[in-house]
Parts: structure tokens; C-alpha cells; sequence
């Protein structure tokens, strides 16, 4: 058998992956329940902990939203292929291209492109950094002092599990809608490629339109998102005079 079966019932080949297969339901679910280190921590702590984790500490960073994206679905393939520890990884280069080919296609599916250079090495010194203090949080022995150079309150518990997964959710999603917000409003003041704003504003509308932007709104307006987090598209006024002001250009 050539394939895996997810939780929503697709069949996805990680060796081949398709972009209509890649579902943001089945990577959060199973990264909700997949264990950090091999499961060799004091408690069960998931790797989609460590990727909200990661995406928080991008965040208190200033880094893009793209970046911050970057960061909370950098481990998004091991919810196709499982983790593999390093001293292992590094010795199976068939098992590295197939994590690097996956991956490449998570990042383009949902921030639409693939991450610069210099993106990529902000999103794997946040990972690396967070490595460090899950170490210093869960292990018995220290990796370094690196830790220390963490912006976010950073602090490991245990989560349940559904939880951890509707948090990752939602990140995911104000993330991607901010990304499509801010690249709508480029497309407005250059006036140019009005197919590609024709469609923003339609996942724009969608998503202003549904019950999940109110819940949304309604975590934000109570506190439960990160400070600095970027949030344009949750502003109403931002959204809402964003597509009028399309509306009314016809």
C-alpha cells in the first residue's frame, strides 16, 4: 500500500503528496498526538505544543506573518512521515528529501509560496531555541543556556489534546486570512493582478462572513491570542472597509 490513511479519511501519499490531499484537521490532530522527544519527557507534551510554541515566539518576535505561519507548521510533515531522532534521521537521506519535498509543499499550500532563505532561518532558530527550553522545561539534563534568548513566556503543561488541536486550528487560520488580507490591500493601492485580488477578496468575504471569524473575534476581544500578534483581518473596521472599498470599485 502506497498510502496513509488520515483521520478524515483521505488517502495521502507522503512519498507523492498532493496539495488538494494536504488537510490543516488531520496535521493538527495528529501532531496533537504525537509526543516531543520520542516520548522521553516527564509528561506528554505534542509536537503541535511545540509548533504553537514556536509560532508565539515569532510573534513576540515581530517576525512576519508568513514567518509565524512558517513556524507553526514547520513540523507539519511528521503528521504524514512520524518523527524520526536525529542521530537516526540524518543517516536515511531517502526519508530527509521525502520530509523536504512534503514540507515545501505544506508551506506553499498555505502561505502560498515558499519561504525565503532567510525566512527559513528565522522559523529553525525559533525551533532550535525552543528545542533548548523544552530541554531545560522537561528533560533531565541541559542542551544549552539558549533558552534564555526566548521573547514569549514560555512554559511546558500538559494540554489535552482536542485543545492543543483547535488552538492550532485557529492560528493557522487567522494566519493565513491576515497573510490574504494584507496581500488584498497591496493588490487594492497597485491596482494590478485583479484576478488574484478578485479571489483574495472572496476568501476575505468567506471567511468575515462565518462563524468562525466571529469566534475568533470574540478570543481576541477576551484576551486569548498573543499581544503582538498581527490582526488586521480581525479589526471590523479593517475587514469590513476593505471589502467595500472593492465593493465599490465594481
Amino acid at each position: 500500500m502506497s498510502y496513509i490513511t488520515t483521520v478524515t479519511g483521505k488517502h495521502f501519499d507522503p512519498m507523492n503528496p498532493t496539495e488538494q490531499e494536504i488537510d490543516i484537521f488531520d496535521i493538527a490532530h495528529a501532531l496533537s498526538l504525537i509526543c516531543r522527544g520520542n516520548g522521553h519527557i516527564r509528561f506528554f507534551y505534542s509536537v503541535a505544543q511545540h509548533s504553537i510554541s514556536c509560532a508565539e515566539e515569532a510573534i513576540a518576535r515581530g517576525y512576519s506573518s508568513e514567518v509565524t505561519l512558517g513556524c507553526l507548521l514547520h513540523d507539519a510533515s511528521e503528521a504524514y512521515l512520524s518523527d524520526v531522532t536525529r542521530p537516526v534521521k540524518k543517516e536515511l537521506p531517502r526519508y530527509l528529501q521525502a520530509e523536504k519535498n512534503l514540507q515545501n509543499e505544506i508551506w506553499k499550500h498555505f502561505i502560498g509560496r515558499e519561504l525565503t532563505e532567510g525566512e527559513r532561518r528565522q522559523v529553525f532558530e525559533i525551533d532550535d531555541i525552543m528545542l533548548c527550553a523544552e530541554f531545560h522545561q522537561l528533560m533531565p539534563e541541559e542542551l544549552s543556556d539558549d533558552y534564555r534568548k526566548l521573547l514569549s513566556n514560555f512554559v511546558c503543561v500538559y494540554q489535552e489534546p482536542r485543545i492543543v488541536r483547535e488552538r492550532f486550528i485557529q492560528l493557522q487560520r487567522i494566519l493565513k486570512n491576515e497573510i490574504n488580507f494584507r496581500e488584498a490591500q497591496q493588490l487594492m493601492r497597485a491596482e494590478e493582478n485583479a484576478g488574484r485580488l478578485r479571489g483574495l477578496i472572496g476568501e476575505l468575504e468567506e471567511y468575515y462572513t462565518s462563524d468562525e471569524w466571529k469566534r475568533d473575534f470574540a478570543a481576541d476581544e477576551a484576551g486569548q491570542l498573543p499581544e503582538n500578534l498581527r490582526r488586521g483581518v480581525l479589526s471590523e473596521d479593517g475587514i469590513y472597509n476593505l471589502l467595500e472599498e472593492y465593493k465599490e470599485r465594481g
